[in-house]
């Protein structure tokens, strides 16, 4: 296995514009790869040789000539076309290539990802499709920021360096649509606001005062919760303030899908509601006395319902059920 970028070091000079980059040898791989570099075939590639590249093939050598290192191609950063040779890399950086328009990958056959500079990613060429072994090269943009790079390493597919008082915070995702805030090595605001919302309350108060999500007991009371537009700032998340403003909730969509509703504790957070329909559910009580203002309340597909509970003084309008059994619902106060 030969390491190129270490045998070009032990052979390069200052780095000076016409000063020696590489002395070719003419029985090796180098000759082969550098043979269109070196303009006045004088044997040497020199910086201003390399500097004025705008394509190099790395697959010249034959298959036993095996690149580990390619750190030597910030000497060419005007590459436009590149392929990389044989390697047994499955992640190349080549991120001082910003120039550059394709890449050949042919005879990397492990390769899974290459990181590039530059806004444009380059085009892929050599993959074979009906490879199903061989996985599709993935192209990742290389950022200059350590901890940002890593988050983008450690599997986040949206990292945003933001600065403020001197430190930097970073925006990340995993999930489109739906971001948090890494800082301090950790994730402090769990991913479970919108862009738009994590900036504008994290960047114009403290994170100590991020209004915090809801803890929901009853998954599909809360996935309704968000159908019926309690999520004020589609962060896909319900705060205590959203749910305090709300007045009309509906535990039943017949446009989507039924859900049956196993818990009613999550109306704790629901006080002023004023119009509510139950939806589906196998409970034989229903707890509504959380919600003192209730003015309608609609309970026809709670099958099993023996008993409605209402806060004192309380004397909303009722749909009830379809006797259960041949048992009327009870209504208790408390």
């Amino acid at each position: 296995m030969l390491a190129l970028a270490g045998i070009m070091s032990t052979n390069a000079m200052a780095q000076a514009p016409g000063d020696t980059f590489i002395k070719i040898e003419d029985d090796n791989m180098f000759s082969k790869c550098f043979e269109l570099i070196d303009t006045n075939g004088d044997g040497i590639v020199t910086y201003a040789e390399a500097e004025a590249a705008t394509a190099l093939g790395l697959d010249r050598g034959g298959r036993l000539n095996i690149i580990d290192d390619y750190e030597f191609l910030k000497y060419f950063p005007n590459l436009e076309a590149l392929s990389v040779g044989n390697t047994t890399l499955d992640e190349i950086d080549i991120h001082w290539l910003k120039k550059l328009k394709a890449v050949d990958v042919t005879n990397a056959l492990w390769l899974k990802k290459i990181i590039v500079g530059g806004t444009v990613a380059p085009e892929i060429t050599g993959e074979n499709p009906t490879d199903l072994t061989r996985e599709a090269v993935k192209v990742e943009f290389w950022v200059e920021d350590p901890v940002a790079r890593d988050l983008l390493h450690n599997g986040y597919d949206y990292v945003e360096p933001v600065t403020q008082d001197d430190e930097t915070f970073y925006i990340v995702s995993k999930e489109m649509g739906v971001y948090g805030l890494w800082h301090n090595g950790k994730l402090e605001v769990p991913c479970s606001y919108n862009y738009d919302v994590l900036k504008e309350n994290y960047f114009t108060t403290t994170i100590k005062e991020l209004p915090a999500p809801l803890q929901f007991k009853d998954e599909a009371f809360k996935d309704f919760c968000l159908r019926n537009k309690v999520d004020a700032n589609k962060d896909k998340a319900i705060s205590k303030e959203e749910a305090e403003a709300t007045t009309k909730l509906s535990l039943m969509n017949f446009k989507s899908f039924m859900r049956v509703i196993k818990s009613y504790d999550d109306l704790k957070y629901f006080p002023n509601l004023e119009y509510f329909h139950a939806g589906m559910t196998y409970a034989e009580t229903l707890d509504v006395s959380c919600c003192p203002k209730l003015k309608e309340l609609d309970a026809t597909d709670c099958r099993m319902l023996k008993t409605i509970v209402l806060a004192k003084g309380c004397k909303p309008e009722i749909k009830y059920p379809v006797a259960y059994k041949g048992e009327q619902v009870k209504l208790i106060y408390k």
